[in-house]
């Protein structure tokens, strides 16, 4: 037998054991998409996993959308909310902040100008567009519940009280020390007294015979 010859019979040999290999391939994958098949139809019909295929609008993240310093434009609001979008998120908490750092434009758009009230509505307006939940911060002090258009009457408070104690019997006739302040008066909510070891309430009927907690007070927190 010729080289050739040899040459030629091992090419159609492995050319053979090629054809049967594919033949096999395709068998078992065919066979595979078959045991798989039941499964697919299964995960179809299952809520939950499709839920991780395609999330719906309740699943996606929400963010914080932070205005500092009243470097906004609208512009840049639409070009937010388009990438928010177009990442997935599903919605946004708009934060305007009086402080941070970031890029700085001119003319600046500060809270609670014209210009504020019609660029909320122009993000409000793309969310709605796009299909996304928009809501807005509130918080004390600094932000959309805080200015000078808050009275002390209307601002936050707290409970703030000073002690002073007294040894008796005595007769008290000094002046009972401050409760603690930051900004604004303070009013008069309830007066307490609370016995020493040495006495009890049984006998100490009045003020000046007790260890005395004076004036609890409404300390009011107004807008630094």
């Amino acid at each position: 037998m010729t080289h050739t010859r040899k040459a030629i019979l091992l090419t159609l040999a492995a050319g053979a054991a090629l054809t049967a290999s594919n033949a096999a391939f395709a068998q078992s994958a065919a066979n595979s998409a078959a045991k798989a098949a039941p499964a697919k139809a299964a995960l179809a019909q299952d809520p939950l996993a499709q839920g991780f295929v395609a999330p719906p609008d309740s699943a996606k993240p929400r963010t914080w959308w932070h205005w500092t310093n009243g470097n906004v434009t609208e512009s840049g609001i639409t070009k937010d909310i388009e990438w928010m979008k177009r990442v997935g998120i599903g919605g946004f908490q708009l934060v305007d902040v009086a402080s941070g750092n970031g890029q700085v434009v001119e003319p600046k758009i500060n809270f609670g100008t014209e210009e504020w009230y019609h660029a909320v509505r122009h993000s409000a307006e793309l969310a709605k567009q796009f299909g996304m939940e928009m809501s807005i911060f509130s918080c004390a002090g600094w932000s959309e519940a805080g200015g000078p258009w808050v009275t002390q009457q209307m601002a936050m408070k707290k409970l703030v009280w000073s002690e002073t104690d007294v040894v008796g019997p005595s007769q008290f006739t000094e002046k009972l020390a401050a409760p603690p302040s930051n900004e604004g008066p303070v009013r008069d909510s309830v007066r307490a007294r609370a016995p020493t070891r040495r006495t009890s309430m049984q006998t100490a009927p009045s003020l000046h015979t007790a260890r005395l907690r004076m004036k609890r007070q409404w300390h009011r927190c107004t807008r630094r």
